[in-house]
């Protein structure tokens, strides 16, 4: 009886023990994407360092104003039903990307953005309170990163581009 007794408690601790380590595992699910937010980036493009806004004001509205260099600092660009306006120091005008080099990763990063929204052919892993989402787009292979908790995107790379952004200060604006 005393035998029967240790094997009950041993298996009552392990079913107990398994029970919990299940519920340390459990994830919720992260928030879905926002609608709107606004993050200021860090860029490497090509080579060339640069810091800018973003701002998505809608799923197919995005603002990029430029920071740094100084030079594209009164740069804005935005992107709306897949047409791009460009704002430079007051003059405003439509134009294919291709004549300003230096911003084309905003093409590349307001894309991915959607591709994510769309989720056409999007991989998705979790580890460590990080989503990553990686996918194929027109310039080659990206991976994008945001926080499980909060939502936020923390990164962007995409390999074919020489592309790689850093985001801080995400809001998401309601």
């Amino acid at each position: 009886m005393k035998k029967a007794i240790s094997v009950f408690a041993v298996l009552l601790l392990i079913i107990a023990a398994g029970c919990e380590n299940q519920r340390i595992h459990e994830t919720k699910e992260p928030p879905s994407l926002p609608e709107a937010f606004t993050s200021k980036l860090g860029v490497s493009y090509a080579g060339t360092e640069m810091t800018a806004v973003l701002t998505q004001k809608s799923s197919e509205e995005y603002e990029l104003r430029m920071l740094t260099p100084e030079i594209l600092s009164p740069l804005a660009l935005v992107y709306k039903d897949g047409v791009c306006t460009v704002t430079y120091d007051g003059l405003s005008f439509e134009t294919d990307l291709n004549r300003f080099p230096q911003v084309s990763f905003g093409a590349l990063l307001t894309e991915t953005i959607s591709a994510l929204r769309d989720g056409i052919d999007i991989q998705t892993t979790y580890s460590d309170g990080i989503q990553t989402f990686r996918g194929t787009g027109e310039r080659g292979i990206f991976a994008i990163t945001r926080n499980t908790e909060t939502g936020a995107f923390i990164e962007l790379t995409v390999e074919g581009a020489d592309l790689h952004v850093v985001f801080t200060d995400f809001k998401a604006i309601q």
